[in-house]
């Protein structure tokens, strides 16, 4: 998939920050497994953001992306906040489809 790069690298830069600050998370409060296995998971969701079919990746772009509204932001970030704790997506697809599907859903 390709779309020019710059919307899949930012996705994957955001999934690979996550990432890092849940191992900080994790240096913090060592007694708190679920930060390691929230780090763990946005390794994986980096790991796969260049496998999103173009069609799904289009779709989120075609949303407006994250950027579209305070609405999205907000569920945006409690949809990354969420990983490792309240949710394990296996993929970046599954990550990306889940938020289009909630969008979607709230009329966007």
């Amino acid at each position: 998939m390709s779309d020019g790069g710059n919307g899949q690298a930012s996705l994957q830069d955001t999934f690979k920050e996550q990432a890092e600050w849940r191992r900080e998370k994790a240096k913090e409060y060592p007694a708190d497994e679920r930060n390691l296995k929230a780090a763990s998971a946005f390794d994986r969701l980096a790991a796969t953001v260049d496998a999103i079919p173009r069609d799904v990746f289009e779709a989120y772009s075609e949303l407006g992306g994250v950027h579209d509204g305070l609405l999205d932001v907000e569920r945006w970030t409690e949809m990354l906040r969420d990983v490792g704790f309240n949710s394990a997506p296996e993929t970046a697809e599954d990550f990306i489809r889940s938020f289009i599907a909630d969008r979607t859903a709230r009329g966007g």
